[in-house]
């Protein structure tokens, strides 16, 4: 009987856990069915070798037990997920726009001629003044707004090969991504691509504590389509702007992975 109180006290409160993060933190619904229980199991094991070794301990101490057990193992998986680099081979598509990021969704703009692309979060918007300095904009774009959780790898990728034009760090505060001023006033990095007149930006926009976005390419470089070109701490967010000749592959809400969903193809001319 014990044991079963061990295994559904585990899973209710790593249960919980997962609901919390992914009404508030948006996290994607299938870690409540994947990692929770993961979590569960391992929580659960925690509890009864700690109850084997001191058999002697009041079960009324359990209550407290299965909680730490469960939040230690949370983090514990949260550091191993935010830290991992997975190998991926990207293949090598000039039609195709992937991914710069892991995460999901959060919109899908339209920009026309010259118009300045915006950040949107929550439905405020911020000016992204610094692509202005290339020709990025003297065609319609789309804007592809992608956010990440702590769950997500946070390795961002080349979605096109080509050469590095613009890349600029914009530095300031550290706001939450809440915050009607964050995608102004946060620090960010933007980096252009360019191969056969064919431009794409991706913009990385740190979050609350984000003490910085690591850039890992530089103006002049050239990048292979998939090519790791950052890293942002911490849940952040990565926009995308590409070309409005293509045909755009993914809907909001839907979770992609750097390197690897295919966010928009170019119509043949």
């Amino acid at each position: 009987m014990l044991t079963l109180l061990f295994l559904l006290g585990s899973f209710f409160i790593s249960t919980m856990i997962f609901v919390l993060f992914i009404v508030k933190g948006a996290f994607h619904k299938r870690f409540l069915y994947r990692d929770n229980f993961l979590l569960t199991i391992t929580g659960f094991l925690q509890t009864i070798a700690i109850h084997s070794l001191l058999p002697e301990l009041d079960p009324l101490f359990f209550v407290f037990i299965i909680p730490a057990s469960i939040v230690m193992h949370f983090i514990l998986l949260t550091v191993i997920r935010f830290y991992r680099n997975p190998n991926r081979v990207t293949p090598q598509d000039d039609s195709l726009f992937y991914a710069p990021a892991d995460g999901q969704i959060i919109y899908i703009k339209e920009l026309e001629q010259n118009q300045v692309p915006v950040s949107i979060k929550k439905g405020r918007m911020s000016r992204l003044n610094e692509l202005t300095k290339t020709d990025l904009l003297q065609e319609p774009c789309y804007l592809v707004g992608i956010t990440m959780t702590l769950f997500d790898v946070h390795i961002n990728r080349a979605p096109m090969a080509g050469k590095v034009v613009l890349a600029q760090r914009t530095a300031g505060l550290y706001l939450g991504l809440k915050d009607s001023h964050s995608t102004l006033n946060n620090e960010r990095n933007t980096i252009v691509i360019e191969k056969n007149n064919i431009k794409v930006g991706v913009v990385q926009i740190a979050a609350r504590f984000v003490k910085n976005c690591i850039m890992s390419v530089a103006e002049g470089a050239e990048v292979k389509q998939g090519g790791v070109i950052g890293k942002i701490r911490v849940g952040s967010q990565a926009d995308l702007i590409i070309p409005r000749n293509c045909d755009i592959l993914v809907r909001e809400g839907d979770q992609v992975f750097a390197g690897i969903t295919p966010i928009a193809k170019l119509i043949s001319e």
